[in-house]
């Protein structure tokens, strides 16, 4: 940004053009440090304890339908579609809506990042377990990155993240709001095949302990 705005300040950047093409840079630049602060001061609040929540009882495949009507325009400007698989009969889960929904859609947003052709929502159950899982048909993530995959700036192989935008901490801010709200996190990925994150609710512990 400053050296965007030093020749703009000095009177070196003399044709509109030009100074155009520099505010759209330090625009961008702007919004992209806004989203890392944004997201550092987050995740430093998940960490200390001091995020605020708000627990409601909510229907699991209605945030689904919501999450992807958000998002669908997004996957339309990549070409891409999402795919919504819920199941009738479903528990209510006793979250934090809005936090649940801010997980799906940076795990959406990085589907979106690496699928080739589609995104999948899938909302299933087993026994008191409800199973919310997003899966791409991407390049996948080698087995040595699965296990950095929750780290801070962590970026995968560079099939991946030659793609990736973002601050590189969404999946660590995912991982903070599972734990905050007990939760857990699995990651199944083949490479050359695609990736799949799943976020597991015990409803039956979840109701208990409401």
């Amino acid at each position: 940004i400053r050296g965007l705005l030093e020749p703009l300040c000095d009177g070196m950047v003399k044709d509109e053009e030009t100074r155009n093409r520099y505010y759209g840079i330090m625009l961008h630049e702007v919004e992209r440090l806004s989203r890392l602060i944004t997201d550092m001061l987050q995740l430093s609040r998940l960490q200390s304890g001091t995020e605020s929540m708000n627990i409601t009882l909510f229907d699991v495949n209605e945030l689904l339908d919501d999450v992807s009507l958000s998002l669908m325009p997004e996957a339309k400007k990549r070409g891409l579609q999402i795919e919504v698989e819920t199941k009738e009969e479903l528990p209510d889960v006793m979250s934090d809506r809005d936090k649940i929904e801010q997980v799906l859609v940076i795990l959406i947003d990085n589907a979106l990042r690496y699928a080739k052709s589609k995104v999948r929502l899938i909302v299933n159950e087993d026994k008191h377990d409800v199973f919310i899982s997003v899966w791409d048909d991407g390049c996948g993530i080698s087995k040595d990155s699965l296990s950095r995959l929750f780290e801070r700036f962590y970026r995968v192989d560079k099939s991946r993240s030659k793609k990736a935008g973002g601050t590189g901490l969404g999946l660590s801010i995912v991982k903070h709001i599972a734990v905050l709200f007990g939760a857990s996190l699995k990651v199944e990925s083949k490479v050359g095949e695609g990736t799949e994150f799943f976020v597991i609710f015990n409803t039956g512990d979840t109701m208990d302990n409401s």
